[in-house]
């Protein structure tokens, strides 16, 4: 089996009012979808955006981009890098996640990601590094 990884950033359409109900929401549909289809990957989010790694096999990450690229909770969905992987970054996690909140504010700043410079603005190297150095301290 060929590896892929995937990485994109959009603009989050959630709602303070409902924000955490549709986070969780997101976040036990991918566990299910992607530990059926053997996906691994790890979700950044903060008030304003989303970016996201993905990683398995070519179609089925293919198939879970369209459904992410279809989802009224994006807007803007920008694909920021697709390429082959030897190995899995995030092997543990069927679907990680982190926000950006006071616990992990200063993570997300030493990545440059603030309210300013938000997550679609940055490199998707950048973004992985980012969402490697958080799933290390979740897991």
């Amino acid at each position: 089996m060929s590896l892929i990884r995937l990485v994109y950033a959009s603009q989050s359409r959630l709602v303070e009012a409902n924000r955490q109900v549709e986070l969780d929401r997101i976040i036990e549909s991918a566990r299910r979808l992607n530990a059926r289809h053997e996906i691994t990957g790890f979700l950044l989010a903060t008030t304003g955006a989303f970016a996201q790694v993905l990683e398995g096999e070519s179609a089925t990450v293919a198939e879970t981009y369209g459904r992410i690229v279809a989802d009224p909770r994006h807007a803007e969905v920008r694909l920021l890098a697709e390429s082959p992987i030897d190995q899995r970054g995030f092997p543990q996690w069927s679907m990680g996640l982190a926000e950006r909140d006071e616990t992990t504010m200063f993570i997300f700043g030493l990545y440059g990601v603030t309210p300013e410079d938000d997550l679609p603005q940055h490199a998707a190297d950048d973004l992985v590094d980012l969402a490697g150095e958080l799933s290390r301290q979740r897991a």
